[in-house]
């Protein structure tokens, strides 16, 4: 089966290490796998196995002062997406391909990874979004509160949930990263520093509990608009000096590694890829409770879920496993059945019979 896979770009976040995924497994089942981003002014983060075709296609801005401006670059997907010349399309939150899709008579899938209940839009956009997910053979979403809003919302839909893959860890030992400082204990954050992350209220519940704890360290890897504003936030709360703010990591194996605990504080999640690799490792979680950790963490087993926005209930429970190592390491034991929960095979069955179906 010849399988076209699209997504905006190849840049780092958990959509895009969850699209090298499926393309590649795609690929080592037999199918004909080809790759196609829209932005090529975006570096790839993640590389791909050799048997995935990559196309990279540079197209104009999605925003355009009118309807007829979109019109060259409808007519340049087009041609991007026959040349291809699929049997199933699978788009990664890029909608505007589907109407190309929809003008070639091409069956498509369509895969959203973030909470679908936040999501804006003009009101143009909206009705074209909605008449291009109605022609979908699948609106897939990554929970099950996402599929029940969309079965409420959005009747002539199909949507169906299939959860990201959380991969086994490296089984060697690594060498401790530089940026780790020697015999510092570290608490682990990754994502991109934008507001929806949340990292605003992780420093406030670093705050409560970092002079208790003048051995650990607070370890924030990524990068963003906001990276100016939480590092001055870090000094008005006088925590700049137990704080590390670090540029993407190609490859966080080694961090997760030496890392003994994660802590994600998101306004909301699709099903964050970064916390899967993390329990993936062995490392336990403290996480607000919104969609996506609510479903991949299980409180009290390897892990803990605290109330959306309470960062004092953030900050007592990341204390609590930061002085009990024992507890650390049994729920750490626990985050590792992660693979088995989630798995690979799962994730590219649910995608592969969605492609046959889709074909017939």
């Amino acid at each position: 089966m010849k399988i076209t896979c699209v997504i905006g770009t190849l840049g780092g976040g958990g959509a895009e290490r969850a699209m090298t995924y499926l393309a590649d497994g795609l690929a080592a089942r037999g199918h004909e796998v080809t790759l196609l981003t829209l932005d090529d002014s975006v570096p790839d983060f993640y590389s791909l196995s050799p048997a995935v075709h990559r196309v990279r296609v540079d197209l104009p801005t999605f925003k355009k002062p009118s309807f007829w401006g979109g019109i060259p670059r409808l007519w340049r997907l087009v041609r991007a997406v026959r040349a291809t010349q699929p049997d199933v399309l699978i788009s990664f939150m890029t909608v505007s391909v589907l109407a190309a899709c929809w003008l070639l008579r091409i069956p498509y899938i369509y895969a959203d990874h973030l909470d679908v209940r936040l999501l804006k839009c003009s009101f143009k956009w909206k009705v074209m979004r909605n008449f291009l997910l109605r022609c979908a053979y699948r609106v897939v979403v990554l929970s099950e509160r996402d599929r029940k809003f969309v079965a409420l919302y959005h009747s002539h839909w199909t949507p169906a949930v299939v959860y990201n893959p959380a991969l086994p860890a490296e089984n060697k030992n690594l060498p401790r990263p530089e940026f780790l400082e020697a015999g510092k204990k570290y608490v682990l954050a990754v994502g991109r520093l934008v507001q929806q992350k949340g990292f605003d209220m992780l420093l406030e519940a670093w705050r409560r509990v970092c002079d208790d704890f003048p051995e650990w360290r607070l370890c924030i890897i990524g990068a963003g608009p906001d990276e100016a504003e939480l590092k001055g936030l870090a000094e008005t709360l006088d925590v700049q000096y137990s704080v590390q703010f670090v540029p993407p990591v190609q490859g966080l194996a080694a961090v997760y590694q030496h890392a003994q605990l994660y802590a994600m504080s998101s306004r909301t999640e699709g099903f964050p890829m970064v916390l899967l690799e993390a329990m993936a490792a062995g490392l336990p979680v403290v996480s607000f409770n919104c969609n996506g950790p609510d479903v991949i963490v299980r409180d009290g087993v390897d892990g803990y879920l605290v109330k959306q926005f309470y960062t004092d209930r953030l900050a007592a429970k990341m204390a609590e496993l930061m002085k009990d190592e024992e507890k650390r390491r049994q729920f750490g034991e626990h985050a590792k059945e992660i693979t088995q929960r989630f798995s690979l095979e799962k994730y590219l069955d649910a995608y592969e019979n969605f492609c046959k179906e889709a074909v017939k």
